[in-house]
């Protein structure tokens, strides 16, 4: 709140010019008009929000999947490792234009970047916890003869679940950044062009509304997602 105060004091001090900076006050206040505005909420706001709830929850799956299949096969783990590593230093956003040239100007490369963008974290983070299981559980879990889909249900998921909670927390912030900034240099609609379009054309008040719609929703995202995942963390219980 500080913060808040402090910007909102310094834009109308006049030491800043309103094309660099304006008053919180006035970004609410455009942020709430945009609200009323059907095309910006159907087509940049909800456009967004859906694209980073599906490569979300496709990253997620993906990542604890293939973490989990790298844990029980030396040839799995031998075999992608070197790709988790090289996607550390792979500028993703460099395979657009492969992914247009693929699969159109669509949603789909957006969603595809987004996936390879933060799918790496979660599988890095899963495999952490799925490789540091007690070896006695895992022998426990073979004396009593339990199957494949017991062992994971009731050794190595509880036992990882620390450590995916918290490639899934990451894996959100990457996914969020993926699509917002992918919609911000490349798309033609989405919440990211529409702050990019406002920077081009000097809009300062629609930027800024569209930052702090960035902004409230990346906080409300990490909160929710941290909220709802808590209950599952054995540490916290």
């Amino acid at each position: 709140m500080a913060a808040i105060a402090a910007v909102e004091l310094y834009a109308r001090s006049g030491a800043i010019s309103r094309l660099d900076l304006i008053p919180v006050s006035q970004m609410a206040s455009r942020a709430v008009e945009l609200l009323g505005d059907r095309d910006f909420v159907i087509d940049a706001l909800l456009r967004s929000m859906l694209l980073i709830c599906v490569s979300f929850v496709a990253s997620a799956a993906t990542g604890v999947l293939v973490a989990y299949l790298m844990s029980r096969s030396w040839w799995v783990h031998r075999a992608f490792k070197p790709y988790v590593n090289v996607f550390y230093a792979l500028p993703i956003f460099a395979l657009y234009p492969v992914m247009v040239v693929m699969f159109g100007t669509g949603v789909v490369p957006i969603i595809l970047l987004a996936i390879l963008f933060s799918v790496v974290i979660v599988i890095s983070n899963s495999l952490v916890g799925f490789e540091a299981t007690p070896t006695i559980a895992k022998k426990l879990a073979k004396s009593l003869e339990m199957s494949q889909s017991q062992q994971f249900q009731k050794i190595l998921l509880p036992s990882a679940l620390p450590d995916i909670l918290a490639g899934l927390k990451l894996g959100l912030a990457y996914t969020i950044i993926a699509v917002l900034a992918t919609e911000f240099i490349l798309a033609t609609t989405g919440l990211g062009q529409v702050v990019n379009r406002a920077y081009n054309n000097f809009n300062t008040v629609d930027m800024y509304a569209g930052i702090l719609f960035v902004s409230a929703f990346a906080l409300l995202a990490n909160l929710a997602l941290s909220a709802a995942l808590s209950s599952f963390d054995w540490r916290r219980r």
